[in-house]
């Protein structure tokens, strides 16, 4: 996607969902749930119940006495348009901004973010927020049945875990969402209100009753009304609507108490009849829309009368609920709008005059610049190509911001020939499902385009930073690199924007093919491009492939070096989490964990491993997993580590990217070897040896098999079970091969394992001489796990090498035998205490810093953080393990067994 599209418009806030949707004075007052709320530690409180149990009267009441009370709260009302991570995640902030300093304002235009990661990026802007967030708030969130994405769910999961004592989220909905209710309730977060507990009590009643009525019912009266609506609102409120301006009050109640039928649709009926037939009519036709306002209702009915028809509707007080005071926009309570649904349903009107009705309803919203609400009218109307048109004024804006769900809700919606003469929506449509990884939608939509429209030059341009994209993070790179290709002759006339992508997949083909040279010329190039145009992201790239070069030949300081020096920059611009961003910080995790600074390394994949996971590409994934699986596994944590294997394979199978999958099966043979689990590892072998996943980058060396490829999984088992005969010499060509490309770090890996099948063949001198080699090779460029990580027979080596003079310095030899000494398996510890439970990873990680003796400054720049939200964490640190000081803090993990 260009540049200049970035600073396109975005999500607009609509304010009118940052609070009630009307006022709750003069509703009978819930004081038993208030108390209830008012005096409950639980983060999570769940408000659920049917329609018509008035969740949305008890939030808006409850919301009201908490800011009387002094209590800083805030409101979001969802709607099926916030199903979508991007969408909620934006209004998330927007809410909560109003109560937490911690919490900017979310942009009203696009962010500046790259596409591919809007949605996580935010995400986890917002945790991170919310993470260093001390201040008692009330999050209120009304109609949240609306939501049933799993991301979004998964969202909401996270930042009601991250909340502090003190903080609530307060969720209204129809039915129990999906969240882990269980958990929350065992440790006591969570507190549940009912429809039992909603219900009217017999006195509440009577309040309710005779604040609607110009005459008090009788005990007997009322005990009827009590007993047929069981406290129930909604009949209630339909009761009072029954019994206003009638005489007969005694027969009404007497007909209800002696009906079998639905109270609701009994009493419905009732005050339906006694309507005149205008209004009556009105009400049924605008059952049709989930919201409506006068000028509206005009436009879609063809009358003219339709202010008076609301304002009649109001003072009978017939479930219609202003929703914006900005505006004259309503909507009918659900459970009345479902009975009008159905009365206008056996009223005789016809299929096409409802249709003509939504039509003009669309027709009307889209003119007046309210999109997202006219798709659903000319859906429902059968009317796919207004409402393709209407998509395609907004899908593009809306994938910029990362409402990659609504937009691929909406194409899918379309029939293929009429998707076809829509190529924007087309476009759009296909970054959507490429960054939501359905690889094969994104293709079929892009085949759909017409060859006119692919001649196009803007279309063309944008085609080929899509097909890049596709093939790359669908893991065809071979083709990804063709496009490339093929597109060099065109760069002159491309969009900078473009054509420094182009040039940035050239840089990454010249990489795979090692030749560095030719790769440093591209990024050299694509830099040229993109800087004066303030491409930052694109930039990134440039950059991190720099480093990736280091790397890849031996210079670990030098590549940690620029890592950490690029992102430090990212974040000072406030690009802290970008798909680009999130690239940079895998690298930088690498290399840090090169060096063998494993609690830096960990905390950067923390705190970028979701967006990783989200945006990036198959080798940075493949990278950040193994990285932090091993680092799970030198804790002690195998559990762990083979559950982080197991989300990086079945990330694999579920986006079709074998390769990512066989990385994970490499990385659980190692594992099960340093187990001693040589069965499993047996097992493993065949499906990592399978062709298959390897023949599609035949003739290229992909980054993330540098170090871990079938040789090395080989060498591996043929050292623990003792026949190397055979692998010697692969290993050998192996090196080789690796030299010639200058793929240093790739020959010491090897050269490691070669030292140690000599070890294993009874050939110590050249045993001895082949792993001194490596080692004088590493040493200037700082490696240590490309040693570590293969501890077979490595240790007994280190220590005749740390005995006799050699070419390498006794600091290094005793850096690289403590590294490897740690990497052999431990028997776990116990549970950790409920002390431990309660600590985040990063505040584990702040733990183990303290024990070496890191001062404030020092942790905020091993952690990417400021000195304040160091001090922050450790506030929070000292009180969940109440304590009051560094030392007591070191001391308490030593005996939480933390470090």
């Amino acid at each position: 996607m260009h540049q200049q599209a970035l600073s396109s418009p975005g999500i607009r806030v609509n304010t009118r969902k940052l609070r009630p949707s009307y006022d709750a004075a003069g509703k009978v007052e819930r004081s038993r749930i208030f108390d209830l709320v008012d005096h409950s530690n639980a983060n999570l409180v769940l408000v659920t119940a049917p329609a018509g149990y008035g969740k949305t009267t008890t939030l808006s009441q409850l919301y009201c006495q908490m800011r009387t009370a002094g209590r800083a709260a805030c409101w979001l009302t969802v709607d099926a348009s916030d199903d979508d991570l991007g969408r909620f995640t934006f209004y998330l902030r927007a809410a909560l901004s109003s109560v937490l300093d911690e919490v900017d304002e979310p942009e009203s235009a696009g962010s500046g973010l790259d596409g591919s990661t809007a949605s996580s990026a935010r995400m986890q802007q917002l945790l991170e927020s919310l993470d260093l967030a001390e201040a008692p708030f009330v999050l209120f969130i009304d109609e949240f049945e609306e939501i049933g994405s799993t991301r979004v769910l998964q969202l909401v999961s996270e930042v009601v875990a991250a909340l502090s004592p003190g903080q609530q989220i307060v969720l209204g909905s129809r039915h129990t969402p999906d969240l882990p209710l269980g958990r929350l309730r065992v440790s006591g977060r969570l507190l549940e209100i009912d429809a039992d507990l909603l219900k009217f009590d017999r006195e509440e009643s009577r309040r309710y009753i005779a604040g609607r009525l110009p005459c008090a019912l009788n005990e007997a009266e009322l005990d009827t009304l009590q007993h047929r609506t069981d406290g129930w609102p909604a009949a209630l409120q339909l009761a009072a609507a029954a019994l206003t301006g009638r005489t007969d009050t005694a027969a009404l109640l007497e007909g209800l108490a002696a009906s079998s039928r639905n109270i609701s649709d009994y009493l419905a009926e009732d005050v339906l009849a006694r309507l005149p037939p205008r209004l009556c009519d009105f009400l049924l036709t605008t059952s049709l829309f989930d919201a409506f306002s006068p000028a509206m209702c005009d436009a879609a009915l063809g009358v003219t009368d339709s202010r008076e028809c609301i304002a009649a509707t109001e003072r009978d007080n017939l479930f219609l609920q202003r929703i914006d005071n900005d505006g004259p926009w309503y909507r009918y309570h659900p459970l009345f709008r479902e009975f009008l649904g159905t009365q206008l349903r056996h009223s005789g009107v016809t299929p096409q005059r409802v249709a003509t009705l939504q039509l003009n309803a669309a027709r009307w919203l889209a003119d007046h610049g309210r999109h997202f609400p006219a798709v659903p009218y000319a859906l429902a109307a059968g009317d796919h190509a207004l409402a393709a048109t209407i998509m395609a004024t907004r899908a593009n804006d809306l994938v910029r911001v990362g409402q990659f769900d609504t937009v691929a809700k909406w194409v899918a919606a379309i029939p293929a020939a009429i998707l076809a003469t829509h190529p924007p929506l087309l476009i759009a449509g296909a970054y959507a499902a490429t960054f939501l990884h359905r690889y094969g939608e994104a293709s079929r939509l892009i085949e759909l385009l017409p060859a006119q429209a692919q001649a196009d030059e803007a279309i063309a341009a944008e085609l080929v930073a899509l097909r890049i994209m596709l093939c790359a993070w669908s893991d065809r790179l071979v083709e990804a690199f063709r496009i490339g290709e093929s597109a060099r002759a065109n760069l002159a006339v491309m969009p900078p924007y473009v054509a420094g992508l182009i040039h940035n997949t050239l840089a990454y083909e010249a990489i795979t093919l090692g030749r560095d040279i030719k790769a440093m010329q591209e990024i050299a190039a694509a830099k040229r491009l993109l800087e004066p145009i303030g491409a930052v992201h694109a930039l990134n790239y440039s950059v991190s492939f720099e480093g990736a070069i280091a790397l890849l030949q031996g210079e670990a300081k030098a590549a940690r070096a620029r890592f950490e020096g690029t992102l430090q920059a990212i974040i000072a611009g406030g690009h802290r989490y970008t798909t680009s961003t999130a690239i940079v910080a895998a690298h930088l995790a690498e290399a840090l964990y090169e060096i063998n600074e494993i609690d830096a390394a960990e905390t950067l994949l923390i705190d970028y491993l979701p967006v990783i996971h989200d945006g990036c590409l198959p080798d940075h994934i493949i990278v950040a997993y193994r990285v932090l699986a091993r680092i799970q596994a030198q804790r002690g944590q195998y559990a762990k580590a083979l559950v982080t294997l197991d989300t990086l394979q079945d990330l694999g199978d579920v986006r079709s990217i074998p390769r990512i999958s066989a990385a994970s099966r490499i990385d659980k043979h190692r594992l099960a070897l340093l187990a001693g689990d040589v069965a499993a590892a047996q097992r493993m072998a065949p499906l990592i040896a399978d062709a298959s996943v390897w023949q599609p980058s035949e003739g290229f060396s992909l980054y993330a098999e540098n170090l871990d490829d079938p040789i090395v999984s080989d060498a591996r088992q043929a050292l623990v079970e003792g026949s190397v005969r055979a692998i010697i010499p692969r290993l050998q060509d192996a090196i080789c091969e690796a030299g010639g490309h200058n793929r240093r770090r790739r020959v010491a890996r090897l050269q490691c394992l070669l030292a140690q099948a000599f070890e294993v063949a009874r050939r110590r001198p050249q045993a001895l001489e082949t792993l001194e080699r490596a080692l004088a090779q590493a040493e200037p460029g700082g490696m240590l796990r490309v040693f570590a990580d293969e501890p077979w027979h490595l240790n007994e080596l280190l220590r005749t090498l740390e005995d006799r003079k050699c070419a390498v310095s006794a600091g290094y030899l005793q850096h690289v035998h403590a590294a490897a000494t740690k990497t052999e398996p431990i028997a776990p510890k116990g549970h950790p205490q409920d002390e431990a439970m309660r600590l985040s990873p990063k505040e584990g990680q702040i733990l183990r810093l303290l024990a070496e003796g890191h001062s404030n400054k020092e942790l905020a720049r091993k952690l990417f953080v400021t000195e304040n939200t160091v001090e922050t964490h450790l506030r929070r640190i000292y009180g969940k393990l109440g304590i009051r000081s560094r030392t007591q803090a070191v001391a308490r993990a030593l005996e939480l067994g933390l470090i």
